[in-house]
C-alpha cells in the first residue's frame, strides 16, 4: 500500500529510530521515503550477488556492498540493494562520490526505476535493475539501456560481468572470469 503523509510527526521519526524501522528509509530531496525492509528472497539475492561480485569488483579495484546508502546530500540519498564502490566514492556515511555501479533488486510497487536517472546524474557508470520474480536484467548506463547479448546475457560496464537470467527463468546468472554462477535467492 502506498500512503502520502504531508507532515510527519517527529515522535513517529523517533520511535522508528528506536525500533530500527528506519534502516532502509530514504530522503529524496528532502522528501522521506518509508521503505519496508526487502523481503528474503530480495536480500538472499543481494547477498549472493555481492558474493559472485567480490572478486570482479576487487579487480576493478573496488568494494561491494549491501544496503549502503549513495548521497547527493545530508537530505538526499538512496540505498540499492548493492554497490560497487570506488575507493574515492567510499566514505563514513557510505558512498560520497560516483558508485562505480548500482544494482536494485526490484520487489513488487518498489521504486527502482524511478531511482535510475538519480544514480546515473550522480556519476554511477551503470545501474542495474533485476526483477526477483524473473531474474530479467536491465542495464542502463549514461549512453542508454544495454541489451542483452545471443546468451541472454548483458554486460555490466565497469566490470567483467555478465549477466540474465536463466533459459527456464529459474535463477539468475552471474558470468565472471571465477566462472558461472546460479543465484535463486
Amino acid at each position: 500500500m502506498r500512503a502520502v503523509i504531508l507532515e510527519v510527526d517527529e515522535r513517529m521519526l523517533a520511535e522508528r529510530q528506536r525500533l530500527g524501522l528506519d534502516r532502509f528509509d530514504e530522503m529524496w530531496e528532502g522528501v522521506l521515503h518509508m521503505v519496508p525492509p526487502p523481503k528474503g528472497r530480495h536480500q538472499y539475492i543481494a547477498t549472493e550477488l555481492a558474493t559472485a561480485l567480490a572478486a570482479p569488483s576487487g579487480r576493478a579495484g573496488c568494494r561491494v556492498a549491501v544496503q549502503i546508502g549513495v548521497y547527493a546530500a545530508a537530505d538526499d540519498y538512496r540505498i540499492p540493494g548493492v554497490a560497487i564502490v570506488a575507493p574515492a566514492a567510499d566514505a563514513e556515511r557510505g558512498v560520497d562520490g560516483p558508485p562505480l555501479v548500482v544494482i536494485e533488486v526490484r520487489s513488487p510497487h518498489d521504486e527502482s526505476y524511478e531511482k535510475v536517472a538519480w544514480y546515473l546524474a550522480r556519476g554511477a557508470g551503470s545501474v542495474v535493475v533485476i526483477d526477483q520474480g524473473t531474474f530479467s536484467v536491465e542495464v542502463f548506463t549514461p549512453e542508454g539501456t544495454l541489451e542483452q547479448g545471443p546468451d541472454g546475457l548483458t554486460p555490466v560496464p565497469g566490470l567483467d560481468v555478465r549477466m540474465g537470467a536463466s533459459p527456464d527463468g529459474s535463477a539468475l546468472v552471474v558470468e565472471t572470469a571465477e566462472g558461472t554462477h546460479q543465484l535463486t535467492g
